[in-house]
């Protein structure tokens, strides 16, 4: 084998290697909004979350009983500086909007820092603002984090109707 041949062989072993160990999609580009419970007839819940659907990968999400007026809110990971079992704020913003939502902070051993666990009115304006704005921003202690909004207006407006007391 000549050196020039020799050159080509370790350089595509080389390319292929660092190809090999280089995800193509990364998970959160894999995210998305799922709502469910909405075309039961009588669901117990409605939840709109998201995350990589059928997998652990979650945001984190909004759920409530249908016509309770009440909504849960649930963000999967925080910060490490944050202790499970103490009281937290979220802040979510949209645009302008804003909402606080006092809540607590929850063990997730899997995840190796604590979930966020809060609850605000299904009528809170940042229903609205979600059903509209571009990206969701949502800070608890020290973590921000980031959802983008495209293609998820028709759900946030189905899923604050569903929620709010009739």
């Amino acid at each position: 084998m000549s050196r020039k041949t020799r050159r080509i062989v370790n350089l595509a072993l080389i390319l292929a290697a660092v190809g090999a160990g280089t995800p193509v999609v990364h998970a959160a580009d894999e995210r998305v909004w799922t709502l469910s419970g909405v075309e039961e007839k009588k669901p117990d819940s409605i939840y709109l979350g998201y995350g990589v659907p059928e997998t652990d990968d979650s945001f984190g999400g909004f759920s409530c009983k249908p016509g309770s007026g009440e909504v849960k809110l649930w963000i999967s990971e925080t910060s490490e500086k944050l202790k499970p079992g103490k009281s937290a704020t979220a802040i979510l913003s949209v645009d302008e909007t804003r909402a606080k939502v006092a809540g607590k902070l929850m063990p997730n051993e899997e995840a190796g820092v604590p979930s966020f666990e809060g609850r605000l009115p299904a009528n809170d304006p940042i229903f609205a603002a979600l059903a509209g704005g571009e990206t969701l921003a949502v800070a608890v202690g020290p973590s921000k984090q980031t959802a983008p909004l495209k293609g998820a207006a028709e759900k946030f407006r189905r899923f604050a109707e569903k929620c709010a007391k009739p």
